[in-house]
């Protein structure tokens, strides 16, 4: 065979960039699961997130409608006292111009 001069020292050096090469794709590897499991983490609190707000919604509009139908009906009570009041006071100062045999009062 032919044996060259420094031969086992480039086949060292191979193996240390080979070794090198590997501690540096391990590392890559490592550093690729890491930021899959964080974005994997992310993207599922971000959906719980997206659902929360769509109940939030929905609750807000439950509340909104039935604040409105509330707000509504106590306007009308509101509205129907001050009318009753009034017709009430009206009538205790409401004084008749003829008696029961309708003749003018005097």
């Amino acid at each position: 065979g032919v044996y060259y001069d420094g031969y086992e020292e480039m086949q060292q050096q191979k193996d240390e960039e080979r070794k090198h090469l590997n501690d540096t794709l391990a590392t890559i590897e490592a550093s690729t699961v890491k930021v899959q499991s964080y974005v994997f983490h992310m993207w599922r609190y971000y959906n719980f997130a997206r659902m929360r707000k769509g109940a939030d919604f929905y609750l807000l509009l439950s509340n909104y409608s039935y604040v409105t139908w509330w707000s509504a009906a106590q306007s009308l009570v509101i509205v129907a006292a001050g009318y009753l009041q009034l017709h009430f006071l009206k009538r205790l100062f409401h004084t008749r111009s003829t008696t029961d045999t309708n003749k003018p009062r005097c």
